[in-house]
């Protein structure tokens, strides 16, 4: 009876070490991601991650940094995205790398996925920039033309155009 009460207790205090020490490394991590927009632009913007020979992001006071082509792609050899709570910026920048604040109202999110070519896996993110459609409407539910809600035909587009899909 007594190595009965003794594997009880030490169950017990391991189920409890487990989840204490579990609740405090539970993390609020957010994306900080500054996207810079040649100015004018309005579309889908992609970002595709972990492309061999691509640039690697780099950081600016904490956020990292997306300068988009100005087809609105960029391709990096940076693995992965920021994940978490989306505290992403939006500037349009101009041919002096002025920046002008783009308002949240006018991007929409889309769903991040990814697509692999060549056993290698490609994680993508993209979001739809409006000048004209600017609202908490459209930031939340988008654009309504199907087309510019294709972001895998896109993607595979621009894989094509580098080289990296047939």
């Amino acid at each position: 009876m007594h190595w009965l009460r003794l594997l009880v207790l030490s169950l017990v205090i391991i189920v409890t070490a487990s989840c204490s020490s579990q609740a405090t490394t539970v993390q609020h991590d957010t994306t900080d991601t500054i996207h810079l927009v040649p100015e004018g632009f309005e579309g889908k913007l992609i970002v595709i991650y972990n492309v061999e020979g691509a640039p690697k992001l780099k950081k600016e006071k904490g956020f990292t940094v997306i300068p988009y082509n100005q087809d609105g792609t960029y391709l990096t050899s940076t693995e992965d995205m920021e994940y978490g709570a989306v505290t992403d910026e939006f500037y349009y920048v101009d041919q002096k790398d002025k920046r002008t604040p783009i308002e949240t109202k006018c991007t929409y999110l889309f769903p991040n996925s990814g697509i692999t070519v060549a056993e290698r896996r490609l994680l993508y993110n993209a979001f739809y920039l409006t000048q004209s459609h600017c609202s908490e409407d459209f930031h939340g539910k988008g654009p309504e033309n199907a087309d510019n809600r294709n972001i895998t035909g896109s993607v595979e587009e621009k894989l094509k155009q580098e080289g990296l899909l047939e």
